[in-house]
């Protein structure tokens, strides 16, 4: 489908259910695809590190972005995961995700600082779709370590600017995207990455978001950043107070809080592939309570 032009758009980098043999749930995938087709999500990533894109193979992502494609019947936008260091395969993989359904593509900035002009400047007039930049350096490490930047913001600015550039994820780091707003065109999109940072992301002027929240509270997250386009702070405030632990409480668990939170919900999220494990009792009850919070569940 024509991906909606206007703003906020809100995607949710979706899990991965797996069966009890550790398959994918591919019948699960479609039931909480029906379930969200009637949410504020605008759309979907789909192989990220939400969806455990590491612990997938390259047949099984893309069977993935066929399989929600099918359940969607263009009723949202798909975007694909790529994570490639190689033009020459990030290229190939576009291709594939392109005929596999999705509108977009999530392009990581590489871990190699000295390749980021070029990577970029070679791949994205070559790309069979628009891209869309994250600028998240670590995937499953924020908590580890302190945000890494990327590439300076003037050459991020640059490479935002250019034809068949969708839009850009923006990192943790308020400082360095609050500068960077003003070095991105207007006419490109500027995602908060995470639920916490909604309301001080949408104040830098984000227009949109891409998040892990965005899967268990879309309307919440929508309503953050369209009551502070309005100029509603306070009550933009009091949404971002609402959800601030059950945020924490699901992120600092990566896919297995993610997934935790969807089950309360009754979707089919079921449990992280393995070796990873599932919520203890302990952080299911936090989860719970912090939903319960958040005025998710009763």
């Amino acid at each position: 489908m024509p991906v909606p032009s206007q703003d906020p758009l809100l995607v949710a980098p979706s899990p991965t259910p797996f069966r009890d043999d550790d398959s994918v749930d591919y019948g699960a995938i479609e039931k909480n695809v029906q379930r969200w087709l009637d949410s504020s999500l605008s759309g979907f990533v789909l192989n990220s590190e939400n969806g455990e894109e590491s612990f997938l193979s390259e047949q099984e992502r893309l069977e993935i972005i066929r399989t929600v494609h099918r359940a969607l019947g263009g009723r949202k936008f798909i975007i694909g995961g790529i994570d490639s260091p190689s033009v020459t395969d990030a290229l190939r993989f576009a291709d594939a995700v392109a005929d596999a359904g999705a509108e977009l593509i999530r392009v990581r900035i590489p871990r190699v600082a000295a390749n980021v002009r070029e990577y970029f400047f070679e791949l994205v007039p070559r790309a069979s779709l628009p891209v869309v930049l994250i600028h998240q350096m670590a995937p499953g490490q924020f908590l580890n370590a302190p945000v890494a930047i990327g590439a300076p913001a003037e050459l991020i600015g640059e490479i935002v600017a250019m034809d068949n550039v969708f839009g850009y994820i923006m990192s943790d780091n308020l400082r360095f995207e609050s500068r960077l707003r003003t070095l991105i065109p207007k006419n490109k999109k500027f995602w908060v990455s995470n639920g916490s940072l909604l309301l001080p992301g949408a104040v830098a002027g984000a227009d949109g978001g891409c998040m892990m929240l965005a899967n268990v509270a879309p309307q919440a997250c929508h309503d953050i950043i369209n009551l502070v386009s309005q100029g509603e702070l306070g009550k933009a405030q009091a949404i971002q107070t609402r959800i601030l632990e059950m945020d924490w409480q699901v992120l600092s668990r990566g896919a297995a809080g993610l997934k935790a939170a969807l089950n309360l919900l009754g979707f089919d999220a079921g449990a992280p592939r393995s070796p990873s494990m599932p919520c203890d009792a302990s952080g299911l009850a936090q989860i719970r309570e912090a939903m319960k919070q958040a005025e998710l569940i009763g």
